[in-house]
């Protein structure tokens, strides 16, 4: 693999790709889509003692063949790799490893009891079958610790890259956290083909900084914290619009952080509702909306999307709920309007009724944004509009 890949590519994708190629598929037999042949043969049964050789060389006498056809998934590989768990009585067969069958062959004479066929047919089956759960127990144990050493694999190859080229892949965003700030504390809340690497120019990746996972964490406790203050006044915030609540969600950053947030600016291809950025560039943007269905959720995340312009960036979608009763039911629109989006690559872990997702650049697809989603339910039943708390 080229070394601009572990540079260019984060390292989730890397051992993703990975992952798929080395893992290794177990084999499966799939004894109800079988198929058999028949035909007459001449069976040599040269030694038989239900047979008399009165003269030498070989004994012929008339009989059947039964050709039996099992189609098989997994590693056609593993057809000829012995377990460590094994048996004396090795499995006897014809593996067809371009159409996927594995072909089983019985002949025996004509005086031979249907009964006698299909006892050396079972006979076959269940020799195979135990190999084959052998080598499946194997190849889970395999497959269960390979994500973690190729992480760590990934991981130690890519800090050699970059101390070879003196370069760090990730420099800091300077937030600084006012002197004398409490820490929130954090709610209680309860906690899945191998994609090709994207392209990376021939001429090799320049470093880029980007906000640290500590700091992105900061920006998002400080965002969960004021959408639940606003979730418990709705009525306070009825009357206030799409930039009202963007206005009091950066009012709360910036209490926390010095000077780096700031709203509605232009940036790129439009305007963003919050952004921190460094060097010119958005390290962080967060974009507020009222919810309007699942159409309006993608064509929000496509915008956000189109400000970001660093490899690695975070951003946030803040999602308000204004207008539907049935709040449950809008969160569960969430995840569909997204992970069909175009450059959807994977969801990671978030709390409850929140969202994290790992989409492609618009314009490059080397380059990773995670997106945090939150979803605030500010409605107000018409009956209890206006009324004092």
């Amino acid at each position: 693999m080229r070394r601009d890949h572990f540079l260019a590519t984060s390292i989730d994708t890397l051992v993703e790709h990975l992952v798929a190629e080395y893992s290794v598929t177990p084999l499966t037999l799939h004894e109800e889509q079988r198929s058999m042949d028949r035909e007459e043969a001449q069976i040599d049964v040269t030694g038989r003692f239900d047979y008399a050789q009165a003269h030498s060389g070989p004994t012929i006498a008339k009989g059947f063949r039964f050709t039996f056809f099992y189609p098989f998934s997994g590693d056609a590989n593993l057809w000829k790799l012995r377990p460590n768990t094994w048996s004396t009585v090795l499995p006897s067969a014809e593996v067809d490893a371009r159409r996927s069958l594995l072909i089983i062959r019985i002949e025996n004479t004509s005086s031979a009891s249907p009964e006698q066929l299909k006892q050396t047919l079972d006979s076959q089956l269940s020799n195979i079958r135990n190999y084959i759960g052998w080598q499946a127990q194997m190849l889970s144990a395999f497959n269960e610790q390979l994500p973690r050493q190729i992480r760590e694999s990934v991981e130690t190859r890519r800090k050699e890259l970059e101390k070879l080229d003196g370069v760090s892949a990730v420099f800091d965003i300077p937030l600084v956290k006012k002197p004398g700030m409490p820490d929130f504390k954090p709610i209680e809340m309860a906690k899945k083909v191998s994609r090709p690497l994207p392209r990376v120019p021939a001429t090799g990746v320049k470093p880029e900084p980007a906000i640290n996972a500590e700091a992105f964490e900061e920006i998002l406790r400080i965002i969960r914290h004021a959408g639940a203050s606003f979730e418990g006044t709705p009525q306070t915030y009825a009357a206030i619009g799409e930039e009202g609540l963007r206005d009091n969600m950066l009012s709360h950053i910036n209490v926390i952080f010095e000077g780096k947030a700031t709203g509605e600016t232009f940036r790129k291809y439009g305007k963003t509702d919050i952004r921190i950025e460094e060097e010119s560039r958005s390290a962080f943007v967060a974009e507020c909306k009222l919810w309007g269905g699942q159409k309006l959720l993608g064509e929000t995340l496509d915008q956000l999307l189109g400000y970001l312009t660093w490899r690695d960036c975070k951003a946030a979608l803040v999602i308000f709920n204004k207008s539907v009763a049935g709040f449950s039911g809008t969160q569960e629109q969430v995840r569909p309007a997204l992970t069909t989006r175009p450059g959807y690559l994977r969801e990671l872990s978030a709390p409850s009724g929140e969202w994290r997702f790992v989409f492609q650049s618009k314009e490059d697809p080397s380059r990773e944004v995670t997106v945090h989603v939150f979803m605030f339910n500010l409605y107000v039943a018409p009956d209890r509009a206006g009324k004092k708390r």
